[in-house]
């Protein structure tokens, strides 16, 4: 039995849920706060104890007291780690066998990346209520190529440091645009985003461009429709892209910022975090 706590949002539970899925086959998974991602796919093959029905601070207390038995050995434990440049995966037995507590992990690891292929989908009332969007926008026109974008602000406006977030400034989606109007003949751009004021002022007034009001699940399966993506640097925009490239027979093309969420710093973070099939732009 793998216990494992969830730790980041929607796209990093996603990575969390998919790698333990095909690391430990054998294994019932014990998913603890995941919310989202119980909300998010059509059906999760492990047991999710959601954080939203749970007495306050409870989560919080059951994440000490594993931690606790794994320090102590009563329990197992895994590990990300990272040394040298190399990526790999600490265990340790403890006295009850066969259960293991993970420590906080996200694997976003060139490592990990290419071997990934979960079978998994999102849910299906989500992917109807993305289509009914995209009808009543008018959005649904032969010959046209929807492209989405994922524009990222909020946390990303000051980490990992106020002096070089990760934030994207307006110009590179803008130069991001103008290299998907280069390849496609008639595309409309699809602007998925957590400031919508944000979008609407830099974005609003470009006819070949919606912008969705819709919660993160609905953004989730907009993404996934979409043939083409220009990828912010987020897990969440890297799972629309991996989705979409997954539904449309992996043809499509996928512009995302070089270094990642080190663009600011011309090295990549996190560290290995490189997927082949994106083409990465400065």
């Amino acid at each position: 039995m793998i216990l494992f706590f969830a730790c980041g949002r929607l796209g990093n539970q996603l990575f969390q849920y998919a790698v333990l899925k095909w690391l430990y086959p054998e294994h019932q998974l014990v998913l603890f706060g995941f919310d989202d991602l119980h909300r998010a796919l059509e059906l999760v093959d492990a047991i999710i104890i959601q954080k939203e029905k749970m007495p306050r601070g409870l989560m919080f207390s059951l994440r000490k007291l594993f931690a606790m038995l794994a320090m102590l050995r009563i329990i197992g434990s895994i590990a990300e780690s990272r040394e040298n440049g190399a990526y790999h995966l600490r265990q340790r037995r403890g006295v009850v066998p066969g259960l293991y507590c993970f420590k906080p992990s996200f694997f976003q690891h060139a490592k990990i990346l290419e071997q990934l292929n979960p079978d998994f989908d999102i849910a299906d009332g989500l992917v109807q209520s993305a289509s009914r969007w995209l009808k009543a926008q008018g959005a649904v026109s032969a010959g046209r190529t929807q492209v989405f974008v994922h524009v990222r602000r909020g946390d990303y406006l000051s980490w990992p440091t106020c002096e070089r977030p990760a934030v994207l400034g307006k110009q590179w989606y803008r130069n991001a645009m103008e290299e998907i109007r280069s390849i496609v003949a008639d595309p409309l751009f699809i602007v998925l985003t957590d400031d919508i004021c944000y979008a609407e002022s830099c974005f609003g007034d470009q006819p070949d461009i919606l912008i969705s009001h819709n919660n993160k699940f609905v953004d989730l399966a907009l993404m996934a429709s979409c043939e083409l993506g220009i990828l912010s640097a987020s897990s969440f925009a890297w799972w629309g892209a991996w989705l979409s490239r997954k539904r449309h027979d992996n043809k499509g093309i996928y512009l995302a910022p070089k270094y990642w969420a080190g663009h600011r710093w011309g090295e990549w973070r996190p560290e290995g975090f490189i997927t082949h099939w994106i083409t990465y732009i400065e």
